[in-house]
């Protein structure tokens, strides 16, 4: 019931688009900061999470016993014997473990605040971070100073340098699944243009050498164009931007050992449907993978045709402008086959790490999309519903029919008929 209340809350932001916190012991942002030469000189927080601590002073530190904390009622304690030498950096890595160097929380991509405590519990440094992309962290330019600002480079335990990367924001293609003959624009955007040299395009199909192309700023977009394809294949990217500096960062920042993609496909689609699903499930079809009945969401697809089909590497999404939200992983064709005339469940509850048919993301009971994509990204079949009753599914009536009804007995991976 707790997550169906946050699936309504979420429900509520979607449908206006605000949303007010409140905090039963609120952290106190008006304390004063008593400098005493460490600061919170870096934060990264879109993965493997880590925040960099400087010491500015002549002298080493010893910060045994001090401590840092994005919630006041769980502050993590730095070990005993842990030192900063003069003019250096430590790195904690915020990842729930506890012990260590490794602290008891993890920091969100979306921004909060970090506190850094002595000892005796004086408030020595606070850090309010933005939102950060994937690649990007926040920090002090040159170290320990007042200018904090994104880049696109992180610098984990070594000098920030004087200036930082230009760091890319968003990117996005048009169209989304490209065809054959259809060129693809790519846009991007940036947190700041101040001190930008460039912002380049890299792309190539089917393996070849990367063309190079330059962004134009069209309209608040960095904008380029890859040249239409006549024939299948992978098309592969990465963008580029340059700082006045002479400093780099990427898009995926671990380009080009990491590209964007899309594919040109023409195979036949398979003769799939989203047959069933249950978007608000509290007492009623446990799921068991983790060992204890676990009452999530589920999405059933039926395979209407007359051979059995793989789904491993196609997708499953809840909105349907982002037809690439979970990729079923292709290395588990045991569990992702479905046989002819057969029935697959797949678990959308936020735990992809119980097995390949746990998708990353829950059903919202106040109605969204949820499809099946082809590997290209092609619609395989997509419905959008409306608010749903508890421990009722919502299926067609006949396997593979046009028409839909409520279930008020479920039926996950079991004929409709």
């Amino acid at each position: 019931m707790l997550m169906k209340g946050l699936k309504f809350v979420l429900s509520l932001v979607a449908a206006f688009g605000f949303l007010f916190f409140t905090s039963c012991d609120p952290l106190d942002d008006t304390r004063p900061v008593t400098d005493e030469g460490l600061v919170i000189n870096e934060i990264y927080a879109s993965g493997e999470d880590w925040i960099e601590l400087y010491n500015t002073l002549e002298t080493s530190v010893n910060i045994g016993g001090y401590f840092i904390y994005d919630n006041e009622a769980a502050k993590y304690k730095i070990p005993n014997g842990t030192t900063i030498p003069a003019k250096g950096f430590v790195v904690l890595l915020c990842n729930d473990l506890g012990t260590g160097l490794n602290t008891n929380f993890k920091l969100t991509s979306a921004g909060e605040t970090v506190y850094l405590e002595n000892a005796s519990n004086t408030l020595i440094d606070r850090i309010e971070f933005p939102e950060l992309s994937a690649g990007q962290t926040y920090g002090r330019y040159p170290d320990g100073s007042s200018n904090l600002a994104i880049s696109g480079t992180p610098t984990q335990g070594v000098t920030n340098g004087g200036n930082q990367t230009p760091a890319i924001v968003t990117t996005t293609r048009e169209p989304i699944v490209p065809g054959l003959n259809q060129a693809v624009t790519i846009k991007s955007t940036l947190v700041s243009t101040q001190g930008l040299a460039s912002v380049k395009l890299f792309y190539r199909f089917n393996t070849g050498a990367f063309t190079s192309v330059s962004m134009a700023l069209q309209s608040g977009f960095y904008t380029a164009t890859i040249p239409a394809q006549a024939s299948t294949g992978k098309v592969e990217y990465y963008l580029e931007a340059e700082g006045t500096n002479g400093l780099k960062s990427y898009e995926p920042a671990t380009a080009p050992n990491k590209l964007l993609n899309y594919l040109l496909n023409t195979d036949a689609l398979p003769q799939l449907f989203v047959n069933e699903f249950m978007a608000f499930n509290s007492s009623c079809c446990p799921d068991n993978s983790s060992g204890t009945n676990e009452f999530d969401d589920w999405i059933e697809i039926y395979n209407a045709g007359s051979v059995a089909v793989n789904i491993g590497g196609m997708y499953v999404s809840d909105n349907k402008a982002n037809p690439f939200k979970y990729k079923i992983p292709d290395n588990a064709s045991g569990v992702t086959t479905i046989p002819a005339g057969g029935f697959i469940i797949i678990w959308a509850d936020n735990q992809p790490e119980q097995s390949a048919l746990h998708a990353d993301f829950g059903l919202a009971n106040a109605g969204e999309d949820v499809g099946i994509y082809y590997i290209d990204g092609r619609k395989i079949d997509d419905y959008t519903f409306g608010a749903q009753s508890e421990n009722v599914s919502w299926g067609r009536t006949t396997n593979g029919a046009a028409t839909w009804k409520s279930f008020s007995s479920p039926s996950p991976g079991q004929t409709n008929n």
